[in-house]
C-alpha cells in the first residue's frame, strides 16, 4: 500500500473543506439568484398583468353604464356626443387589451370587444333613427294642426276627427294608433289626410321596434360586460395560481438550499471533528515511537515495540525503529553464530565435491579448496596464495584438451580470462582422456570472480546413453509397425510369386517375369531388415567400410524415404578409400540427414550425397568428407547453434523427438571424426562428414545376421491350424501348407484357437501370427497352450518384428519357436521335417 503522508493528509482535510466552504457560498449565492430571479418575473409579468385586467374589467363595466345615456339621448348633438365618448373607450380598451401578455387571453378580450363595439354601434344607430323619425313625426304634426286650423278643408265631419286623431297619435302613441286604423278602414278618409296617417303609422311602429331593439341591446352590452368579466375573474384567478406555484417552486429553492447548507455544514462538523481525532492519535503515537526511541538510545534493547499501526511518516518511523531494535538484538546473536557458520563454511568448502577457486581483481589466486586440486590432479603444496592465473593454468592445462562452449564451439581462454572479471562466463573442457570438466566463473561485487569446477564425465556419458536408447525407441516406434504390415505383404507377394514359378506350363517371358519380381520382393525385405537393425540398440561394430558403395548401397533405400517429388544426385570420388567405422551407425545417420533434407524441402528440390579425399578440419590427418546437400528451406543462425543438442527440435510437438543430429554428432565424434553444418536460411543447407581413413588393413569378425531356421518334426499329412487375421496372408500359407501335403485349418484369432481345443481333435502343429485381431496375441497363445497339460502339439509363431521388440514387448521366450516374415516355401520346407 502507498503511504500518504502527514503534510498529504493536512493538505487533503485543508482542500476539502475550502471545497466544502465553497460549496456552501455557492449554493447561498444560487438560491438567493434564483429567488431574486423569481420574484423579478412576478413583478414583471404576474401584477402588470393582473392590473391590465382588472382594468380591462372596470373600463368595460363603465362603458356598459354608459350605454343607457346614449340610448337616451333626445337631441342629435347629444347623441353625436356620446357616441365619439363610446369610441374612445373602445379605442382605449383596445389598447389596454394589447399590452396584455397571454396571447390567448388577448384574443379572447379582443374578440368579446369587437363584439362590444359592434352592438354599441348597432344602439347609436338605432338612436339616430329614432331621432330622424321623431323630427319627421313633429314637422307631420305641425301639417295637421294647420289642416285643423283650416275650415274650408274639412268638408266632412269626420275628417276632422281624422286629423284629431292622428294629432293625438303623434302626441299619445299607444291605443290610439289601433283606433285610428280601425277608423281609417271605415272612413272614405281623403287621400292626403289617408297618406299621413298611414306614414304615422309606419312610423310609430318602427319606433316601437327600436324601442324593443334597444332595449335587446342594452341587456346583450350588459350581458356581455358580465361575461367580460367573469373571463377577466378567471384570467386574475389562473394569475394568483401561477403566483402560488412561483411562490411553492421559491419555497422549494430555499428548502433545497437550506438541506444543502445542513448537510455541508454537517460534513464540516464532521471533518474537523476527523482532524481533532487524527490530531489527537498522531500526537499520541508520536509520543510512543519518541519514548521507545528514547529507551533504545539508552541502550535498553528488550523494550517493546511500540504498537503503532500507520501509512505515514509516522508509521515508518515506527517500523523503522522496529528494524533498528531487531537489528540490535540480531547484531548479538549474529555474533555467537559467526564463529560456527566459518568453522561449516570451512568444512563445507573442503569437502565439497566440486573444485572451487576464487582470483582477486588482478588475476591472484585467493582461495581453493581440496576438490580443486583432486579435480585437476595438482600435487599438494604446488599451489599458494597470490600465485598468478597464468600458472594456475599451466598446471591445470597439461592435458590435451579443447574448451567448447554451450554451442559446442572453441572458446579461446584469453577472452574467457578477460570477460570473467565482467560478467558470467560457462564453458566445458574436453580431455582427450575423455574426462569433462565444466567451468562457471561469476563476477564477484569487490572484483575478481569465483570459478566453480563439476566433473561432467559420468553425467555427459549417462546422457549420451539416455539419448542412444531414445532414438531407438523412437526409431523402433517408426519401424515396428511398418515392419508387421510389410513383411505380411511381402509374405503374400512372395508366397503367391513362388507358387506361380513352381506351376507349370509357364512361357520364357513368365518366367522372367516371376523371377524379377522375387528379385523385388526380396529387395524388399532385405531392406525391411535394414530398417528393423535402425531401432536395435547395438554398440559400435567398426569395419573396413567402403564409403562409395555404402553410399550406392543404400540409394533406393533414400530415395524411397524421401519421396518421388524430390530428386536424388551423387558425386562420389573416392573408389579406394576404406573407413573404419560401423557401416550400420553410418547409414542410419545418413538417412536421418535425408530425412531432415526432405522435412525441409516440403514442394520438392534436390538431394545430393559427395565424397571427396581431404583431412580433418585443423588437423592433417587423412579423411574422406561425406557432404549431404539440399535446396531447402535452410537453417536460421539462432537455430544453427543448437541443432546438436539433445531434445532440440524446431518440428511441432510430437513430429520429432530432438535425436537424430545429437545420434549423428555422437557416431562421428566417436569415429573420431569432425562434423560441419552450414545454411543459408531459404535456400540451401549442407553438412559434411570428415570420416579418418583407414591406417592399415585389419581383420574383423563381422557380426553373422543370418538367423537359423527352426525345426519341427511333424507326422506324414499333419494337422495344421493356421492362426492369420490377414485374409490374403492366410490364402498364400494355405496354400504353401497344402502344396506340402499338409492339412490345414485356418483360424482368425487366439480366442477361436481356445475355443476349439476344447473338443476332441487337436492339430499337430498350431502356426499363428504375433499380431492378432482379438485381446489375445500369438505368444500369449502359445504360452497358453503350453500350459494345458492335454496339449501334446507344438507351436510356430509367425512374426516380421525383430526377436528384441518382441521379447520386449511380447514377452517371447529363448525356448519359444519363431519363423520371421517374409519367407519362402522353400524355406517353409526345412522347417517341417517329416517322419518317414
Amino acid at each position: 500500500m502507498r503511504q500518504v503522508s502527514i503534510r498529504q493528509k493536512a493538505s487533503i482535510i485543508i482542500f476539502a473543506i475550502s471545497v466544502v466552504a465553497f460549496c456552501m457560498v455557492l449554493i447561498g449565492w444560487q438560491s438567493m439568484r434564483v429567488s431574486e430571479s423569481s420574484l423579478s418575473d412576478f413583478e414583471a409579468q404576474t401584477l402588470p398583468e393582473i392590473s391590465t385586467a382588472l382594468t380591462l374589467a372596470e373600463s368595460v363595466a363603465q362603458l356598459a353604464a354608459a350605454a343607457p345615456y346614449t340610448a337616451g339621448s333626445a337631441r342629435p348633438f347629444q347623441l353625436q356626443t356620446e357616441s365619439e365618448r363610446l369610441t374612445r373607450r373602445i379605442t382605449d380598451l383596445r389598447s389596454v387589451a394589447d399590452s396584455l401578455n397571454d396571447t390567448e387571453f388577448r384574443a379572447q378580450i379582443e374578440t368579446r370587444l369587437g363584439s362590444f363595439d359592434a352592438t354599441l354601434a348597432e344602439l347609436v344607430d338605432l338612436v339616430h333613427e329614432e331621432l330622424y323619425i321623431r323630427e319627421d313625426s313633429l314637422a307631420q304634426q305641425f301639417a295637421i294642426r294647420q289642416l285643423i286650423s283650416t275650415e274650408s278643408s274639412l268638408a266632412k265631419v269626420h275628417q276632422k276627427q281624422v286629423l284629431v286623431w292622428l294629432l293625438s297619435l303623434i302626441e299619445q302613441p299607444g291605443d290610439v294608433a289601433l283606433q285610428l286604423t280601425h277608423e281609417l278602414n271605415l272612413l272614405n278618409a281623403e287621400p292626403q289626410t289617408k297618406k299621413i296617417a298611414t306614414e304615422l303609422l309606419k312610423a310609430q311602429q318602427r319606433l316601437n321596434d327600436i324601442q324593443e331593439r334597444k332595449i335587446y341591446l342594452l341587456i346583450s352590452l350588459r350581458a356581455k360586460s358580465e361575461q367580460l368579466s367573469a373571463q377577466v375573474s378567471d384570467f386574475v384567478g389562473m394569475l394568483q395560481k401561477q403566483v402560488s406555484r412561483q411562490r411553492i417552486e421559491v419555497s422549494e429553492v430555499v428548502a433545497k438550499g437550506q438541506r444543502w447548507l445542513a448537510g455541508i455544514s454537517l460534513f464540516l462538523v464532521l471533518g474537523l471533528g476527523y482532524l481533532y481525532v487524527s490530531s489527537r492519535r498522531m500526537t499520541k503515537d508520536l509520543e510512543a515511537v519518541t519514548h521507545d526511541m528514547e529507551e533504545l538510545s539508552l541502550g535498553q534493547v528488550d523494550s517493546r515495540s511500540p504498537q503503532v499501526r500507520r501509512n505515514d511518516e509516522i508509521g515508518t518511523l515506527a517500523n523503522a525503529f522496529e528494524v533498528f531494535r531487531r537489528d540490535a538484538i540480531r547484531r548479538i546473536e549474529v555474533s555467537a553464530e559467526l564463529s560456527e557458520q566459518k568453522r561449516l563454511l570451512e568444512t563445507i568448502f573442503d569437502n565439497m565435491n566440486d573444485g572451487l577457486s576464487v582470483f582477486s581483481e588482478q588475476g591472484l589466486l585467493i582461495a581453493w579448496n581440496k576438490g580443486y586440486e583432486s579435480l585437476f590432479e595438482i600435487p599438494p603444496n604446488l599451489l599458494y596464495r597470490g600465485m598468478p592465473i597464468d600458472d594456475v593454468q599451466a598446471l591445470i592445462t597439461q592435458s590435451s584438451h579443447k574448451n567448447l562452449n554451450i554451442e559446442n564451439q572453441l572458446v579461446q581462454m584469453d577472452e574467457i580470462n578477460a570477460s570473467r572479471h565482467h560478467r558470467s562466463q560457462s564453458f566445458e573442457r574436453h580431455f582427450d582422456s575423455g574426462k569433462i570438466v565444466e567451468f562457471r566463473s561469476k563476477p564477484m561485487p569487490e572484483g575478481g570472480f569465483v570459478t566453480l569446477y563439476t566433473d561432467l564425465t559420468e553425467r555427459k556419458s549417462v546422457e549420451s546413453q539416455l539419448r542412444q536408447a531414445q532414438k531407438m525407441e523412437v526409431l523402433g516406434q517408426l519401424t515396428g509397425g511398418v515392419a508387421h504390415d510389410f513383411n505380411n505383404l511381402l509374405a503374400a507377394i512372395m508366397g503367391n510369386l513362388q507358387m506361380l514359378s513352381d506351376s507349370e506350363p509357364k512361357t520364357l517371358d513368365q518366367a522372367r517375369y516371376i523371377e524379377r519380381s522375387l528379385a523385388v520382393a526380396e529387395k524388399s525385405s532385405n531392406l525391411v531388415h535394414r530398417l528393423l537393425a535402425f531401432s536395435r540398440r547395438q554398440q559400435l561394430f567398426p569395419e573396413p567400410t567402403h564409403i562409395d558403395d555404402l553410399i550406392e548401397g543404400m540409394l533406393d533405400l533414400v530415395e524411397y524415404s524421401v519421396g518421388n517429388h524430390i530428386t536424388v544426385e551423387v558425386d562420389l570420388n573416392c573408389p579406394e578409400e576404406h573407413c573404419l567405422i560401423d557401416p550400420s551407425q553410418l547409414e542410419n545417420a545418413l538417412l536421418n540427414l535425408s530425412l531432415n533434407s526432405a522435412a525441409a524441402m516440403s514442394r520438392g528440390g534436390y538431394l545430393r550425397f559427395s565424397t571427396k579425399l581431404t583431412q580433418l578440419p585443423d588437423s592433417d590427418v587423412p579423411a574422406v568428407r561425406i557432404k549431404v546437400e539440399d535446396t531447402g528451406k535452410g537453417i536460421s543462425e539462432a537455430v544453427l547453434g543448437r541443432i546438436f543438442e539433445p531434445f532440440f527440435t524446431t518440428k511441432p510437438v510430437g513430429k520429432g523427438s530432438g535425436l537424430g543430429l545429437s545420434m549423428i554428432y555422437g557416431f562421428v565424434k566417436q569415429s573420431g571424426g569432425e562434423i560441419i553444418v552450414t545454411s543459408e536460411e531459404g535456400a540451401w543447407t549442407k553438412v559434411c562428414l570428415f570420416l579418418p581413413l583407414m591406417a592399415q588393413e585389419r581383420a574383423f569378425n563381422k557380426r553373422t545376421t543370418i538367423e537359423s531356421l527352426p525345426t519341427l518334426v511333424v507326422p506324414e499329412e499333419p494337422l495344421i491350424w493356421l492362426v492369420e487375421d490377414d485374409p490374403e496372408v492366410c490364402h498364400v500359407m494355405r496354400e504353401q501348407l497344402q502344396q506340402l501335403g499338409c492339412t490345414v485349418q485356418t483360424f482368425e484369432c487366439a480366442e477361436a484357437v481356445l475355443q476349439a481345443l476344447q473338443g476332441s481333435f487337436h492339430p499337430d502343429v498350431v502356426m499363428s501370427d504375433v499380431n492378432l485381431a482379438g485381446d489375445l496375441h500369438g505368444v500369449a497363445l502359445a504360452h497358453s497352450l503350453k500350459r494345458m497339460s492335454s496339449w501334446q502339439g507344438q507351436v510356430l509363431l509367425m512374426s516380421g518384428l525383430p526377436i528384441q521388440e518382441l521379447s520386449e514387448s511380447y514377452g517371447l521366450m529363448k525356448e519359444d519357436l519363431i519363423l520371421s516374415k517374409p519367407f519362402t516355401i522353400n524355406e517353409l520346407s526345412e522347417v517341417f521335417q517329416f517322419k518317414n
